[in-house]
């Protein structure tokens, strides 16, 4: 009998990444790998978490400018040089600091797959279910809970250094935490999975 999970894991996992960078990062990796090694379940998509800017150039989702990306601890100085070279070119539009935690879409060949994914998920993860269903496969999400966003500047306002310099407090102790939490959820589908 032909397995259609195994012949769309294969081909999708050949596929070149589309990710703006181009590859898997190396703080999720390990994870991505030790799912991907697994005969039941693949990632379609994954991000260990980031720290952005982004101007906002409308309410849509991803009409936005990226003005700053990185997937670790920041430091005060990379947000203010990456503010002061995007604001020589006079800002009009709201810009938005967001702190993002780790996020993977992964592909389960059955319901018994998914549900036993989305189990060791929730030991670490609140936020995972499934998100589609088709005959050949089962989708689910997996999200992190460390998260902040919030607007920093608009036509009209920037907001000043020391709130800034908390920003990024808040934003790195949540970021170590996703951190610590993506460790733990690799030990245990080493164990579980």
């Amino acid at each position: 009998m032909f397995d259609h999970f195994a012949k769309e894991k294969s081909d999708f996992l050949r596929k070149k990444d589309k990710s703006k960078k181009g590859y898997v990062d190396k703080d999720i990796k390990e994870i991505v790998d030790e799912i991907n090694s697994k005969k039941d379940c693949y990632t379609t998509s994954s991000c260990a978490g980031r720290i952005v800017l982004l101007e906002m150039k409308s309410n849509k989702k991803n009409d936005c400018n990226w003005i700053f990306s990185k997937h670790s601890e920041i430091k005060f100085n990379e947000i203010k040089n990456s503010l002061k070279k995007y604001n020589k070119n006079k800002q009009k539009n709201q810009i938005w600091f967001k702190q993002q935690p780790i996020i993977l879409h992964v592909a389960c060949r059955n319901l018994d797959a998914a549900n036993k994914l989305l189990g060791i998920s929730r030991k670490i993860f609140r936020r995972a279910g499934i998100i589609g269903i088709t005959k050949r496969k089962i989708m689910i999400e997996i999200i992190g809970d460390e998260r902040l966003q919030t607007i920093i500047a608009d036509k009209d306002f920037v907001a000043d250094e020391h709130y800034i310099k908390k920003l990024i407090k808040y934003a790195n102790e949540n970021f170590a935490e996703n951190k610590k939490k993506s460790n733990r959820f690799l030990k245990i589908i080493k164990k579980e999975l």
